[in-house]
């Protein structure tokens, strides 16, 4: 309960922190709304919180009881600022000191599944948007909560479907949009897509001593293996790490995982991999993997030729984002953060989505480490909880008050 959760905060950190956060961060945390199941519940209750602070409030359905949900604030015209958090949190799994669906204190942190990724962000865009004066907005304020993200950014697609195809929603085109996935309350204007890929070889089992002569799924797979490290070779000399370890390259490229076989002197007659290429916006993905592709159909022909064959299915696919650092709205959430100037994302989000279909400036901050994100014992701390509620607040009134943009 937030209140037991605020007794076993010092009296300092009570006063830094607002309990209504504390109360809608716990409220969050305990609905797991785990990636690839329902989430309408929390859905649900977000539209009834925010129809009491006077939004509009659409909720666009998706598969098997997940749901997105978008709310406007204020005048019913283009521009404004729009926030958006995912609601799915990846699987709790083992480790945890406490139960991961209920906030505890840990020091400083609050600990719990999604603190950080990201239902800390969602808790203190609640909290803003309940301290509104609405009638001071010139702009509109958007909220957007999606599904799915964890898996591939499924969710968002189709709430950008029905908001850019919809005439109703015609004003639904924000001057700028933020999402607060964990940077530490660094802003962060660019990061690389990604595309994946799982695939399944096939063959003939057949004696070893038969190898000059007949195909081996292992021996398929390794060659799409060399094929995907050629091109991370070629990428490799040009990447950079930074002074927090994060890194820095236009294209890299991950065999994220591959087995098959059975018996050494039995040529194998399944193996599966898995891979990921992620890429800046100067590159187009598909025309990186054409090498690739090319050396998949080869394996494909020598397979079906001998009894088996390739299995190609893509598991995700989102877009680099890519913001300009000298947009000017770039400025105003370098402002409203104070954390120093945006720098580039060493993990994909749903930016570069919502720059396709608004055509607008995205950018990503928020509290939270993402290096606790996806482990037991995820915390978000009471410093970085405290540090957003200011952010939002400062970028309302930058964004949707003051009568000009404050770039």
């Amino acid at each position: 309960m937030p209140w037991a959760i605020l007794a076993d905060m010092s009296m300092a950190e009570r006063a830094e922190l607002d309990e209504r956060v504390v109360r809608l961060l716990a409220h969050l945390v305990g609905m797991a709304t785990e990636s690839k199941t329902p989430n309408r519940g929390l859905i649900e209750w977000a539209a009834d919180l925010l129809q009491t602070f006077g939004a509009r409030v659409t909720i666009i359905d998706g598969p098997h009881g997940r749901a997105n949900l978008l709310a406007t604030i204020g005048p019913n015209e283009a521009g404004g600022l729009l926030l958006s958090g995912h609601t799915d949190v990846v699987p709790a799994g083992t480790g945890w000191a406490s139960d991961p669906y209920t906030v505890c204190v840990d020091g400083d942190n609050l600990v719990g599944r999604g603190t950080a990724d990201m239902k800390g962000f969602i808790a203190c865009v609640l909290c803003a948007v309940e301290d509104l004066d609405r009638t001071s907005l010139v702009r509109p304020i958007h909220i957007a909560l999606s599904y799915d993200e964890e898996v591939g950014c499924i969710g968002v697609r189709g709430l950008l479907e029905t908001v850019t195809r919809t005439r109703s929603n015609d004003r639904v085109r924000p001057d700028l949009v933020v999402i607060g996935e964990p940077t530490m309350m660094r802003p962060r204007h660019a990061h690389l897509g990604k595309v994946a890929y799982h695939i399944d070889f096939t063959a003939a089992a057949a004696h070893s001593s038969l190898s000059p002569f007949l195909p081996s799924a292992i021996t398929s797979a390794v060659r799409i293996v060399n094929a995907l490290q050629e091109i991370a070779d070629l990428y490799r000399p040009s990447a950079t790490r930074d002074e927090a370890g994060e890194g820095n390259s236009s294209v890299t490229v991950n065999v994220g995982s591959i087995r098959g076989g059975g018996a050494l002197n039995v040529l194998s007659e399944h193996c599966e991999l898995t891979f990921e290429l992620r890429h800046d916006s100067a590159h187009d993905p598909d025309e990186l993997l054409s090498t690739v592709h090319a050396a998949i159909a080869r394996e494909a022909d020598a397979l079906t030729a001998c009894g088996g064959g390739v299995d190609v299915v893509e598991i995700a696919r989102y877009p680099a984002l890519s913001t300009d650092p000298q947009n000017p709205w770039v400025r105003v959430v370098e402002r409203a953060a104070d954390r120093g100037a945006s720098t580039p994302l060493g993990f994909g989000t749903e930016g570069g989505l919502f720059a396709e279909a608004f055509q607008t400036t995205v950018m990503v901050c928020g509290p939270g480490d993402i290096g606790v994100a996806h482990k037991a014992d995820e915390y978000v701390s009471v410093e970085q909880l405290q540090a957003c509620m200011s952010f939002v607040a400062h970028l309302i009134e930058d964004v949707c008050v003051i009568s000009h943009p404050g770039g």
